[in-house]
């Protein structure tokens, strides 16, 4: 009985020490496998041998545990040089460019921006203030109001600050909780210049032009004069009507230009309150030889008593749209003048029923030049200037002028004159 216990107690004894020397190995094999990972973990250079060098001495029972570790490492290293990469080239673009770029959250909290940025709104980030708001650095409550309309609306917003115009992008959001948007100032001092010196150009030109126009139109209005009186140079009078009609065309084509150049000047808008009953009946009045000789009749509806507006940009806007309509409404003969209050704004409708404005012409209808049909234009004295003044004014007026047309219905014209 005495031996069989001291077999049971030596088994046991014997079970505890090798329980104690597997225990003793397989910690001191984890200590050398987790100091083997440290050593993998810092390591920086994924080409050398350096990396192979740790597991120079394998151990079997690790082998695919080892292996496992070096590929991730390495993959992890590869994966985050291409990023760094990545990020420097995107760092050198966005540092090269000249317009000022920043970017933001929906906390208005700068999260990068570029030199440009820096240069334009004279700021420089210190070290040891790692935030900053958008409100910290700029000023302009326009500039602000844009970039929180971008978060409100989710879409591109646009707005004119002094010499720059601002772009606002919202980005594609990285999770639920955050939304970024991107801001682009571009600088617009050397645009204006250029259109300066446009404007200039055209006006000189135009005022120049129009001494020697009132000399040729003077002496051939004397000679039409004359040669009408006189049955026998009834060829003399006939070849001097395309003088008379030429010297006309190009003094009303110097007028608008001169109008136009008005307009871009940029000079300050003085509004009053007119009578939109007597400013109809005038410009009537001005266009009524015109009228009686297309054979148009002019139907108004005057549904607002008073118009906040510039008294002669209103007239130009009104008589412009009045003698599109009737030189270009074709065959109908009738024309409709509406003033409307239509919420905070006021209304100027002009419509005809002719044969409309095709729609691959109406994006373009109100740029300078822009005939639908050139060869109809100079027949009948178009420039292509009116549309574009009455564009002009509106904008100055802080309105706006759309076009509804269609081969059925014929063609609206739609100035909104703002009531503030």
């Amino acid at each position: 009985m005495i031996q069989i216990l001291l077999w049971a107690f030596a088994a046991i004894l014997l079970s505890f020490v090798a329980y104690l020397l597997s225990y003793l190995r397989f910690r001191r094999m984890i200590s050398f496998q987790t100091k083997q990972m440290i050593r993998l973990m810092k390591s920086e250079d994924i080409e050398s041998m350096q990396i192979g060098d740790i597991y120079a001495q394998h151990d079997e029972d690790f082998a695919d545990l080892e292996r496992a570790a070096l590929g991730l490492r390495k993959k992890y290293l590869r994966l985050r040089r291409q990023s760094q990469e990545e990020r420097k080239g995107y760092e050198t673009v966005f540092s090269g460019l000249k317009e000022a770029i920043v970017t933001v959250d929906q906390n208005l909290r700068i999260i990068s921006f570029n030199s440009s940025f820096m240069n334009v709104f004279k700021w420089a980030p210190l070290k040891e203030h790692s935030t900053y708001f958008l409100h910290d650095v700029i000023r302009d409550p326009l500039i602000i109001s844009t970039f929180k309309k971008t978060f409100v609306k989710n879409e591109v917003q646009k707005s004119e600050v002094t010499t720059s115009q601002l772009f606002v992008t919202p980005l594609p959001s990285r999770n639920d909780n955050e939304s970024w948007c991107l801001g682009v100032f571009y600088d617009l001092s050397e645009l204006r210049k250029t259109e300066k010196i446009r404007i200039d150009f055209v006006a000189n030109a135009s005022h120049e032009m129009r001494t020697p126009l009132t000399v040729i139109k003077g002496y051939a209005d004397l000679l039409n004069n004359k040669l009408k009186i006189k049955p026998e140079s009834k060829n003399e009078f006939e070849l001097l009507q395309p003088i008379l009609q030429s010297t006309d065309q190009m003094s009303d084509l110097m007028n608008e230009l001169l109008n136009l150049s008005k307009v871009d000047g940029g000079s300050a808008l003085i509004k009053e309150s007119i009578s939109t009953n007597q400013l109809t009946n005038e410009v009537l009045a001005e266009v009524e030889n015109l009228q009686q000789m297309q054979n148009k009749k002019i139907e108004v509806d005057i549904q607002i008593p008073f118009v906040l507006a510039h008294a002669e940009a209103a007239r130009q806007v009104m008589r412009n749209l009045l003698v599109n309509a009737i030189k270009y409404s074709g065959d109908s003969d009738e024309i409709k003048v509406t003033w409307v209050q239509a919420g905070n704004s006021v209304l100027l409708k002009v419509k005809d029923n002719g044969p409309g404005i095709p729609r691959e012409h109406q994006d373009r209808i109100f740029e300078r030049f822009y005939r639908v049909d050139k060869g109809r234009g100079r027949d009948q004295g178009g420039f292509g200037l009116g549309l574009a003044l009455v564009k002009h004014h509106m904008m100055n007026h802080g309105g706006q002028v759309r076009l509804v047309s269609d081969s059925v219905a014929g063609s609206e014209f739609i100035c909104e004159f703002p009531a503030n």
